[in-house]
C-alpha cells in the first residue's frame, strides 16, 4: 500500500504545471496571442460586461490592408492598434472555437486584476499572477464588422493555480470571490492578504488563451484518494498484483450458438466469433483492452457492447479522442 501511495501521489504531482512557463503564474503581454485593455478601467469594464452584461465592441481596421485607420466607434482602448489588433482578435477567435469544438471547454479568459508577487526569501524577481479569470466569447458577423466580446454562460473563477500556489508554498489563503462582489473591495482584500510579503496587487486587464485543465483534476485526485485507490483497476496499474478482476476461463471455447439464446441477444450490427468473445466479456464485467488493425470490427464490436449494456439496464460512459 505504501508503494501505491507514492505513485498516487506522482500521478497527482505530474499534473501541476507550477513553473515559470506556466501564464496563470508568469503571465507576460505578448504581441501576437495577448490583448491588454486600457479604457475603459479595470472595474468600469468588469460592470459593463459581467454585471450588466453588455458586449464590448473592438475597434479595428476595416481591411487589414487598409493604411487609412478606419476604425468603429468605440469606447476600447487598447495597447494595440489597427491591423495588429484585428489579427490578434482573429487569432485569439479561431484558437478558442477550435479549443470548444475539440476538447469542449472554452480557454479564451478577460483577466482582471494581476498579482505582482516573488518567490519565497528575498528575491528580486518578480513574477505577474492573473486573478479573477471572466469566460468569454469572440464574434464578428462579417469581413467588414469589428470584433464583439460576449461573456459566456460559464463560472467566473478565482485563477485555480496560483490559489494552490499561495496555499501549498506560502500558506496563505486568498479570500472568497463571487461575480457579484465589488471587484474593487476584492482586491483591496487580497492586497491586504498579501501586504505582509511585500507583493501588490495591479488593477489590469488582459484577454488571452488560459488552460488550468490539469489544476482542477489535480483537485478530484486530492477529494477522490480512497475511492481511486480502491478501484481494483487502479490497483493493477499501480503495481497491486494482489488486486484481482472478474475473469472467464476457457472464452476460446465458448459455444456462442447452443449457450446463447437469440432472444436475450441486443447486438444491432454483425459480430463474429472473436467480437462475440469480447461482447461477453464486456457483459460480464471483466475489464479488457480490445486490440485489432484497421478493419476488424473494433467500432462494431464497442456498438454492440453499448446495445447490450443498455439492453441490461446499465449506463454507459463512451470517451474517445
Amino acid at each position: 500500500m505504501a508503494k501505491l501511495d507514492i505513485k498516487y501521489e506522482n500521478w497527482k504531482n505530474k499534473l501541476l504545471d507550477l513553473g515559470k512557463r506556466n501564464k496563470l503564474l508568469n503571465y507576460h503581454d505578448t504581441s501576437t496571442s495577448s490583448i491588454k485593455i486600457i479604457e475603459p478601467s479595470c472595474f468600469e469594464l468588469y460592470n459593463k460586461i459581467v454585471k450588466n452584461e453588455e458586449t464590448i465592441i473592438f475597434p479595428q481596421n476595416v481591411f487589414e490592408d487598409d493604411d487609412t485607420d478606419r476604425e468603429y466607434e468605440t469606447d476600447i482602448v487598447t495597447n494595440k492598434s489597427g491591423t495588429e489588433l484585428t489579427r490578434i482578435l482573429r487569432n485569439l477567435r479561431n484558437k478558442s472555437k477550435t479549443a470548444l469544438e475539440e476538447q469542449g471547454v472554452n480557454m479564451l479568459y478577460l483577466s482582471f486584476g494581476f498579482l505582482n508577487w516573488t518567490e519565497a526569501g528575498h528575491s528580486k524577481i518578480e513574477y505577474s499572477a492573473p486573478l479573477v479569470l471572466v469566460p468569454v466569447s469572440i464574434t464578428v458577423e462579417s469581413i467588414i464588422s469589428p470584433f464583439v466580446i460576449r461573456l459566456l454562460e460559464e463560472e467566473i473563477i478565482l485563477n485555480p493555480t496560483l490559489v494552490y500556489k499561495l496555499e501549498s508554498e506560502f500558506g496563505m489563503t486568498l479570500p472568497k470571490f463571487e461575480e457579484d462582489d465589488s471587484l474593487e473591495d476584492f482586491f483591496d482584500l487580497v492586497q491586504a492578504t498579501v501586504k505582509n510579503n511585500g507583493w501588490k496587487v495591479v488593477p489590469n486587464v488582459s484577454l488571452s488563451m488560459l488552460s488550468f485543465l490539469k489544476i482542477n483534476m489535480y483537485e478530484d485526485l486530492n477529494k477522490q484518494k480512497e475511492n481511486i485507490l480502491s478501484n481494483p483497476i487502479i490497483r493493477l496499474i499501480g503495481g497491486d498484483t494482489s488486486s484481482s478482476l472478474n475473469f472467464i476461463n476457457n472464452v476460446d471455447e465458448y459455444d456462442f450458438d447452443k449457450k446463447d439464446n437469440p432472444k436475450n441477444i441486443f447486438q444491432i450490427v454483425d459480430a463474429d466469433s472473436s467480437q462475440q468473445e469480447a461482447i461477453m466479456l464486456a457483459k460480464s464485467g471483466v475489464s479488457f483492452v480490445l486490440q485489432g488493425p484497421p478493419g476488424t470490427g473494433k467500432s462494431q464490436t464497442i456498438t454492440n457492447i453499448i446495445a447490450e449494456s443498455i439492453a441490461n439496464g446499465k449506463k454507459v460512459l463512451f470517451v474517445s479522442e
